[in-house]
């Protein structure tokens, strides 16, 4: 058994808002999700938990990822100011990501993400919403890079929707 160091916050507890991740976010990238996606998973997205971000798109103002403070609740306390440690869940993902065509062992990156939505208008609701979370997760909540893979522990939830939510 590894021991790990403790966590930087507690279990449920906010980041605190001086410390921030490298964001890239685009929301223009948004654009594209919703025309591969549909307009009926499009709707179900602005309703979702993250939908936020889905109306932060439609607004008239351009908005910067910077106000979005530090999301990694599971970041771990290491003395380094120049890493950041994170607790990964040690399950797998199931054959979803196999479908994705994405490693079992990561979780998806935005490119990853976009090269399925034009293979993906004849999936089942259920996983073009899927597919439309990641993609926001990886574009809104991260801004993380388009080759940056989404945490694999945080991109297992989309797969849940009431763990999600």
């Amino acid at each position: 058994m590894r021991k790990y160091p403790r966590r930087l916050y507690e279990v449920g507890k906010t980041p605190v808002q001086n410390r921030s991740m490298n964001h890239s976010c685009y929301l223009s990238n948004i654009q594209t999700v919703r025309e591969e996606l549909g307009e009926d998973v499009w709707s179900e997205l602005r309703e979702s938990a993250i939908g936020v971000i889905v109306k932060l798109k439609e607004l008239p103002y351009i908005w910067s990822a910077k106000v979005v403070h530090h999301f990694l609740a599971d970041q771990l306390a290491i003395e380094s100011s120049h890493e950041i440690w994170s607790l990964i869940n040690d399950s797998m993902p199931l054959q979803f990501w196999l479908e994705m065509n994405v490693p079992t062992s990561d979780g998806p990156t935005l490119l990853e993400l976009q090269a399925i939505l034009p293979i993906c208008r004849n999936w089942p609701r259920e996983k073009r919403v899927m597919i439309g979370l990641l993609c926001l997760l990886s574009i809104g909540i991260f801004g993380i890079s388009s080759n940056s893979r989404i945490p694999l522990h945080c991109a297992k939830r989309v797969m849940d929707t009431a763990a999600f939510q």
